[in-house]
């Protein structure tokens, strides 16, 4: 049974050196002379771009779970771990194909794009992305009326949003959200077409979803480890709820900035609040109540965690609201999906007269634990 343990732990043990593959975020900013009038000529247009540079480099789009799911998983973890010094010299070499990915489309025209600055975080904490800032320039001759926009598609899903700069005075656009590398539509600059409440709120409940199912196996095992807990539905009701309510309430906090703490602080605790849940399956006589508050706590901090991928799309008041509760709702279905997959295997093997304990919740458990403490420990020392 050991062996088997061990054979698993090793399987799933790869989810720990890997990374998530972040989609990019594009924003677009269109500069008029200081001045000036706005019709004239030297008129100059900003791309960010906020990316993993190492999965660009190495061709690892988010079609991939996580980075040791695609064949340059080596090279990524060896581009991971290089000075950003070094990192940007390496980029020099590959920029060339980097920006044959990319088109840019003003008035219909492709533009060409001059890299103006490179900003790469410190090698820091690897059990994120490392953060890669890269600023192209453009010298347009007329005044842009419209304006298209293609990310690389062997780079998988990435999200744009554009401005017309004026001093002190935000205009962003809404964020479009480009699945698998499909192309912006074109952008009539002067009359553009606002995403509708309706569609901002599928946009991200889309991205909820997603950030759980496949991407957050964080949430994934705590949550098995919360299913495996109970198969009378009221607890179960009351225990995702109650999780659900936690991790609400800290992430909108976060959000608005009331709460803000490090990842180096809320990812270990991650970690073993899985081991504590799957722990507590190996218990005998469980108490409902203690299970409930300790979910509740581990809820605040799932929250937390959350809120740093969310923070990324810098949003308008107007809406705050509809993309906050978009992602919620993205996250409960995906919990849903998680919940009622470990019960319908735990009431399969109890219908079939077999012992559903023993054959699925404590070996699962057991591992679920394993990989927590696996997880936990590395994110405290690296």
């Amino acid at each position: 049974m050991m062996k088997l343990f061990l054979t698993l732990l090793l399987l799933l043990s790869s989810f720990v050196k890997a990374d998530v593959v972040k989609p990019a975020l594009i924003e677009i900013s269109i500069f008029t002379p200081q001045g000036g009038t706005g019709k004239s000529e030297g008129k100059t247009l900003e791309v960010e771009i906020d990316l993993s540079l190492e999965a660009a480099m190495t061709g690892i789009g988010t079609q991939y779970k996580k980075t040791t799911d695609a064949p340059n998983s080596d090279r990524y973890d060896e581009l991971r771990a290089l000075e950003p010094d070094v990192l940007r010299k390496r980029f020099k070499g590959f920029e060339t194909e980097f920006l044959n990915s990319l088109e840019l489309s003003i008035n219909g025209q492709t533009q060409v794009l001059t890299l103006s600055h490179a900003k790469i975080d410190i090698i820091g904490y690897k059990k994120r992305p490392r953060k890669t800032i890269l600023t192209y320039q453009v010298k347009l001759s007329e005044w842009p009326k419209t304006l298209a926009w293609q990310y690389g598609r062997i780079y998988g899903d990435s999200a744009l949003r554009w401005q017309m700069y004026k001093k002190d005075e935000y205009n962003w656009s809404q964020w479009q959200w480009l699945r698998n590398g499909k192309p912006s539509s074109v952008i009539d600059i002067n009359h553009p077409e606002p995403l509708t409440t309706t569609q901002r709120f599928l946009q991200f409940t889309s991205i909820g979803f997603d950030h759980v199912i496949p991407k957050g196996w964080d949430h994934i095992l705590f949550i098995v480890g919360m299913a495996l807990s109970s198969l009378l539905w009221r607890q179960l009701l009351l225990l995702v709820t109650t999780f659900t309510l936690a991790h609400t309430l800290t992430l909108g906090l976060a959000m608005i900035g009331v709460v803000e703490v490090s990842a180096r602080i809320v990812e270990p605790l991650i970690a073993f609040s899985i081991v504590y849940v799957a722990i507590e399956n190996l218990m005998t006589h469980q108490s409902i109540k203690r299970k409930s508050i300790v979910v509740f706590l581990f809820g605040l901090i799932h929250g937390l965690g959350f809120a740093t991928m969310l923070k990324e799309f810098e949003m308008a008041p107007d809406s705050f609201v509809t993309t906050l509760i978009g992602f919620n709702v993205g996250v409960e279905l995906a919990q849903i999906v998680i919940v009622l997959g470990v019960v319908s295997v735990l009431l399969t093997l109890r219908k079939l007269k077999l012992n559903y304990r023993q054959l699925a919740v404590i070996p699962a458990s057991i591992v679920i634990a394993l990989i927590g403490v696996w997880w936990g420990v590395e994110r405290l020392i690296t």
